[in-house]
């Protein structure tokens, strides 16, 4: 494993030293080895016990994680006194139903993008904003190896990882049915977007959606409208996503 020094990417990135992060001090941040990848799965297997919908969590299988590796994608892990506590894999874009080929990019464009493939934390570790540090410590990242964009697949029943995207400046640009095939039906996702190390210019709200309203969201979306922001009026079930013309700086 390599450490990640943090005070760098402080001094280096705008957005992670303006984000007001709690508790950063409590945690150390490693890039993983081939070797560790395989020491996930009780990590993964408590994670996937947590959750009470599991259509919320698709986890992958160990060897889908390594293939991860095999394309040149990575993993970065914190750690809470030597112990696990959160995880978000990056994958590149490959295949024909990558999440980027949903944009239209280019070709080129498709090969600088990358995949947030997993980002997941511990149950006693969640409320120290862990996805959110995880998620802007890999943009450093790709942006340092040169990547243009980064994409994500999100439950529209998943408020947190929702939430802690728009935190990051994603925008929902897409819902398709993804994970599914001929023998199982795929599963409705948010397809986020983000150009890397951009910034989201502030725009007055256009249209507010109730989560489960899957046809209203695309048209919406049809429109031209992006989703920016989860606003929980009731519980973390039923949420509303607001849509707006979305515009980077």
């Amino acid at each position: 494993m390599k450490k990640i020094d943090i005070s760098e990417i402080k001094n280096n990135f705008h957005k992670f030293a303006e984000l007001n992060f709690r508790n950063s001090e409590n945690f150390e941040y490693y890039i993983l080895d081939k070797e560790y990848i395989s020491k996930l799965e009780p990590f993964f297997d408590a994670v996937q016990k947590d959750i009470l919908n599991k259509e919320i969590f698709f986890r992958n299988t160990l060897q889908e994680n390594l293939d991860i590796l095999e394309r040149g994608g990575f993993f970065v892990a914190a750690f809470s006194n030597m112990e696990l506590a959160g995880v978000i894999s990056v994958d590149m874009a490959h295949g024909e139903k990558s999440l980027p080929t949903f944009m239209h990019l280019s070709a080129t464009d498709i090969l600088k993008s990358v995949i947030i493939d997993t980002v997941c934390t511990l149950p006693k570790y969640r409320g120290n904003s862990l996805q959110e540090k995880l998620m802007c410590i890999c943009e450093y990242i790709c942006l340092q190896k040169g990547n243009k964009y980064a994409f994500m697949s999100i439950s529209p029943n998943n408020y947190y990882s929702v939430n802690n995207s728009f935190k990051q400046e994603y925008t929902i640009f897409a819902i398709e049915e993804l994970y599914g095939d001929n023998q199982k039906a795929g599963l409705t996702r948010y397809i986020l977007s983000l150009p890397l190390g951009k910034r989201l210019a502030k725009v007055k709200e256009q249209y507010s959606v109730i989560n489960s309203n899957i046809d209203m969201q695309k048209e919406v979306i049809d429109l031209g409208f992006v989703g920016m922001k989860a606003i929980n009026f009731t519980s973390v079930d039923k949420f509303f996503v607001s849509y707006s013309k979305a515009f980077y700086d």
